[in-house]
């Protein structure tokens, strides 16, 4: 049984006579084998076409087997044998109209890397990364309480203020770099952009709008993750550990991405996806929308604004947050109010 008929091949001249014999009565049968011969002349392109019997139709008349195998599901028009059209590019007129049309006045955005741009699917990711090495250093694991006051701090900060796990600089630093090995030796070094962030980026860089990347991942780990999800060249500024000494509740990150995106605190919109993420916004003087990935969306009503996904915000929406207005939820507000059970 035939399952595939290559279309191009060594021997194009008898398949050319025998499309002749299939198709003498089509109208666009001498049109479509000029493009067809044409084609082949440049032998740049290899096409298999995928075919399947009807058994009733091979039934009733068995003649026509293998011609029906043949030719039964190609398009009357050979033509998408050749390049598809050129799809025309904006113009930069219309670009220019919608830039115009903006409100105007400088604003920078400053996101967040997991649960904003990648997913943050595992709650319980860094509780775990604490457990494996507190086993290594034979330290005592720290109670809940203690993690949740850790979260979004330096490890070093971490690890001598709060922990008291060592007091020597060297020891600190050796900690913390175990610590980032376990991290991404757990986590499998795999990301998943968010639904909508692409589209976000690239409305932001349509409109010039400096974008900074923060998180408190060392410069190698954010630089890697960033390239396994092919967003070179998005970022005006990439925010990693070796840049700030103090982490979240203060918010030194966020403060040395709007210096490094030249712009000043209250023009800046942090996106995260957390209230610890809130609370650095706000004290280092900058708006914050919340992004509801695994936290319910009225957990995080601090905020300025609350989003599920990136592309419900638009740049008209940012520059109206960053004058003081309150926006309206719109996009898929359905998203927001979704609420997951699980049934035992």
């Amino acid at each position: 049984m035939i399952s595939s008929i290559s279309l191009f091949g060594s021997s194009q001249q008898p398949a050319l006579k025998f499309y002749g014999k299939c198709l003498p009565n089509n109208p666009h049968f001498a049109v479509t084998m000029h493009s067809v011969a044409k084609s082949m002349g440049k032998a740049m392109i290899m096409k298999r076409a995928r075919l399947k019997l009807h058994a009733t139709d091979i039934n009733r008349k068995p003649q026509t087997h293998e011609l029906y195998k043949l030719v039964c599901r190609l398009p009357e028009n050979l033509s998408w044998l050749l390049e598809p059209p050129e799809i025309p590019k904006r113009t930069a007129s219309k670009k220019k109209k919608q830039k115009d049309e903006m409100v105007t006045g400088q604003f920078g955005v400053i996101l967040e890397w997991e649960g904003v741009v990648v997913e943050d699917d595992d709650p319980d990711l860094e509780p775990r990364v604490w457990y494996v090495l507190s086993l290594e250093e034979a330290k005592s694991f720290p109670p809940d309480a203690l993690l949740k006051e850790i979260e979004g701090m330096r490890t070093e900060q971490a690890i001598s203020e709060v922990l008291c796990w060592s007091e020597d600089p060297e020891e600190i630093k050796r900690l913390a770099a175990r610590k980032e090995v376990i991290y991404q030796i757990l986590r499998g070094g795999y990301y998943q952009l968010r639904p909508g962030v692409l589209d976000f980026l690239n409305t932001l860089v349509d409109f010039e709008i400096p974008i900074a990347i923060a998180a408190p991942r060392s410069r190698k780990s954010l630089e890697e993750g960033i390239k396994t999800v092919g967003l070179q060249g998005y970022f005006d500024a990439i925010i990693a550990l070796e840049d700030f000494c103090l982490g979240k509740p203060d918010g030194e990150m966020f403060e040395v991405a709007a210096e490094q995106l030249g712009l000043e605190p209250d023009v800046c919109v942090v996106f995260g996806n957390s209230n610890l993420t809130t609370e650095s916004a706000h004290t280092s003087g900058m708006w914050c929308v919340a992004v509801a990935g695994r936290h319910p969306a009225y957990e995080l009503q601090a905020a300025n604004h609350v989003v599920r996904w990136l592309d419900q915000l638009s740049v008209v929406d940012l520059k109206r947050l960053v004058n003081g207005e309150v926006i309206g939820r719109r996009g898929r507000e359905s998203d927001m109010d979704m609420e997951i059970v699980i049934e035992e």
